[in-house]
């Protein structure tokens, strides 16, 4: 068996797929909610949120199990960014794999096109991923910043070399499902820089009614909540006499 460690492009193409696979099946799941919806006239309930929360986390686990050993399994920039400001990333590395991120959200909107038309690809942009106006700036920035908190902290948590052995995909999947049930109702949980971008573009690519003024409120609180939740994290383990974290090239922290 080779041992050797996985290649740049492995990495990249691992952080591709991973984000493609988590925008295809979490954000295509809540399209496909509102395809389904629409043609029922079914209102949207705590089932239907539950059941989209329940496709992201297994998506999630499934692929941080696949690509974990390979890459890290981010598949979130915010994750990437995070790991990178306390020293468990290299910067040098940050680009590629931010660039791999958005291309495979890119890719798993488009999947979702071919899956479902054009109207649920639209979906998948605006309605899987804005707030409503009278959230406003602030506060979808705020509760972007939140979600991502609490996603980049418990990521950390895995990696400390403490924690239980071979949990991380659970934690981590568990901790997406419960952001979505509170956050997903209010701005749609993108707590990804990548899966909110993903989408978006898609969206306007095919005419839709995209948002570009709350682009910024998602990128500023979901790259600073996650820088918070690194640092928090961090100083928590500090406190307690030591910091052993595992290198994000072996093992995992990733994203909604």
């Amino acid at each position: 068996m080779n041992d050797s460690p996985p290649s740049a492009f492995q990495k990249l193409l691992s952080e591709l797929l991973g984000t493609a696979f988590l925008v295809y099946v979490g954000a295509g799941s809540a399209a496909a909610t509102g395809v389904i919806a629409a043609e029922s006239h079914a209102p949207f309930s705590m089932a239907q949120l539950g059941m989209i929360s329940f496709a992201f986390m297994l998506v999630i686990v499934g692929t941080v199990y696949a690509i974990g050993h390979i890459s890290g399994a981010h598949i979130n920039p915010a994750v990437t960014v995070a790991l990178a400001a306390t020293g468990r990333f290299p910067w040098r590395e940050v680009p590629g794999y931010v660039a791999a991120q958005v291309a495979g959200a890119v890719a798993g909107a488009l999947a979702i096109f071919a899956t479902l038309g054009a109207d649920a690809a639209r979906a998948a942009g605006g309605g899987v991923t804005a707030y409503a106006a009278e959230v406003g700036f602030a506060r979808g920035t705020l509760i972007e910043a939140i979600g991502t908190f609490i996603l980049v902290f418990v990521v950390f948590g895995v990696l400390d070399r403490r924690a239980a052995p071979g949990w991380a995909p659970m934690a981590i999947g568990a901790i997406v499902f419960a952001i979505i049930v509170i956050v997903g109702p209010v701005t749609r949980a993108a707590i990804n820089p990548a899966r909110y971008a993903g989408p978006f573009l898609v969206d306007a690519a095919w005419g839709g009614a995209v948002s570009w003024d709350q682009l910024p409120a998602y990128f500023i609180g979901e790259f600073a909540g996650g820088l918070i939740g690194a640092l928090a994290y961090t100083a928590l383990a500090a406190s307690r006499g030591r910091t052993k974290l595992e290198s994000t090239t072996t093992a995992v922290g990733t994203a909604s």
